[in-house]
């Protein structure tokens, strides 16, 4: 019986591929046969990645607010492989501050990384998934790394829940655009994730303003969980996997949770 879920010959750029979940989805995606390209801004990082998956995996260095790195991805994806069939649009970051102490530079910051860059790198995969479906390709696949942060508040994170809150609007309507030249476009909202994206956070306090231990704020986040434990990306990258491939010809402008419960009390 053959797999429904193999990606064997498909093309997949990877954002953010230098740790966290998009590590470990270019990991699952190159498990399922896939020809990764793992970008980062942080080249060393996807150069491990590469490194680490072997075969099939090209690594490039990738600013993704800057319009013209992602230019430079593109061109060297079209003069090396001609097409694309999977973008998955994972690079990210999480600023936490008290709404009235944010400045609207924290705001924009998060807006160019988590939200312009994806309509950035959707409009410029167009092409090359059209040259995939010249090709003979079923469809392609678009997905976009959101937040449950875009769903529901959190904590002192207004400016990036209104970021996370546009990806979930841009990649509706983006679905409906592209769904008749057979391009697919859904979102994966994470809920808290053992990652590396708030590595630059304040610790989290006690009730009286003691700041906690990283064993103390890994308990009271825990708490917060009805499956009793963050995520993990490999609770990500299957979901993401499922998204990417020909399984889910049918799913298009759908948004997709994982989050242990977190929002389901």
């Amino acid at each position: 019986m053959s797999n429904i879920y193999a990606l064997d010959g498909k093309i997949a750029l990877v954002t953010g591929a230098g740790s966290g979940i998009g590590k470990q989805v270019a990991r699952q995606l190159h498990a399922l046969g896939a020809q990764v390209i793992a970008t980062d801004i942080n080249i060393a990082a996807a150069q491990a990645t590469a490194s680490e998956l072997g075969a099939n995996v090209l690594s490039l260095a990738h600013d993704v607010a800057e319009t013209g790195d992602w230019a430079s991805v593109y061109a060297e994806i079209a003069a090396r492989f001609g097409h694309l069939d999977i973008l998955v649009n994972n690079a990210g970051i999480m600023m936490s501050k008290p709404f009235m102490d944010a400045p609207i530079d924290i705001l924009r910051k998060q807006q160019r990384i988590n939200v312009d860059s994806i309509y950035i790198g959707m409009q410029g995969a167009v092409p090359l998934m059209e040259a995939s479906i010249a090709k003979g390709a079923g469809t392609c696949s678009i997905v976009n790394i959101s937040s449950i942060y875009g769903k529901v508040a959190g904590a002192q994170f207004a400016a990036y829940s209104a970021t996370k809150g546009a990806v979930r609007a841009l990649s509706k309507a983006v679905a409906n655009e592209l769904v008749k030249r057979k391009i697919r476009v859904n979102v994966v909202m994470p809920g808290p994730v053992a990652t590396n994206l708030g590595a630059d956070w304040e610790p989290p306090r006690h009730a009286d303003g003691r700041l906690m231990t990283p064993e103390e704020g890994l308990a009271a986040w825990s708490s917060l969980m009805p499956i009793g434990r963050l995520g993990e990306p490999g609770d990500i990258a299957p979901l993401v996997a499922y998204l990417a491939g020909d399984a889910a010809s049918f799913v298009t402008g759908a948004e997709f949770i994982a989050d242990g419960g977190y929002t389901a009390i």
